[in-house]
């Protein structure tokens, strides 16, 4: 007992015996590993098994450590830690995707503050939609404008001046998303020899293709109507 009163004032040493050599709770070491994020979430997983309420003041300091904790032992929400956690973008996201499993409002503003990436797996993953927030930072880069318009399921107008810059990208705009030509970016295209002719082949001779084959239809279809009339009036 003696020995346990010394083990009770450090952290690491309190949770060490509890799971190597008790295996089981150490009720006189909890205050001191309540104040530590750490071992407090180590604790609650290796040693309790559950919730460590006395533990979850200091786990909520941490963003890192509120996820794991809503991720491995409460097995849902941490509403304590999600203030910590709305200030990591890379958190906010893996909170909402897979505890929450839907937005993470709290999160959003600092995922859209980080990056076009972070915005477009938001939307991705999470909203399976529109991220109307991000569209901004979004907009800024060429191969997430892209991405992004295919999440859409047409067009990203905010985002097309950026993509226009970018050869590859205006190419698989065109083919992916418009399904057609994309004049913006036809300058840039006609810069780089492999895309000129992919988008030539795939995209311009295609739709002129089109157009050509609708106005047989439509020729062949006032043909059809001259016919029926010139029958009519015979009779």
């Amino acid at each position: 007992e003696k020995g346990e009163d010394v083990i009770s004032k450090d952290a690491e040493w309190s949770y060490n015996y509890a799971s190597n050599v008790l295996e089981s709770r150490f009720e006189k070491g909890e205050d001191v590993i309540s104040k530590n994020a750490r071992y407090s979430y180590c604790y609650a997983l290796n040693v309790l098994k559950s919730k460590f309420e006395k533990g979850e003041g200091v786990i909520s300091k941490y963003a890192n450590y509120s996820y794991y904790y809503a991720r491995d032992i409460l097995k849902g929400r941490f509403e304590k830690g999600e203030d910590v956690i709305s200030k990591s973008a890379y958190y906010s996201y893996y909170y909402a995707r897979y505890i929450l499993k839907s937005r993470f409002e709290k999160g959003e503003d600092v995922i859209i503050s980080k990056s076009a990436k972070c915005s477009y797996v938001y939307a991705l993953d999470v909203l399976e939609g529109r991220f109307e927030k991000g569209e901004s930072v979004i907009s800024k880069d060429a191969c997430y404008s892209y991405r992004y318009a295919l999440i859409l399921k047409g067009r990203f107008e905010k985002g097309e001046d950026v993509i226009s810059k970018d050869a590859y990208y205006s190419y698989c705009y065109a083919r992916d998303v418009l399904k057609g030509r994309f004049e913006k970016g036809e300058d840039v295209i006609s810069k780089d020899a492999e895309y000129s002719k992919l988008y030539r082949e795939n995209i311009y001779d295609a739709e002129k293709e089109q157009l050509e084959k609708e106005i047989k239809e439509i020729e062949k279809l006032r043909n059809s109507i001259a016919v029926h009339y010139l029958y009519r009036t015979e009779i």
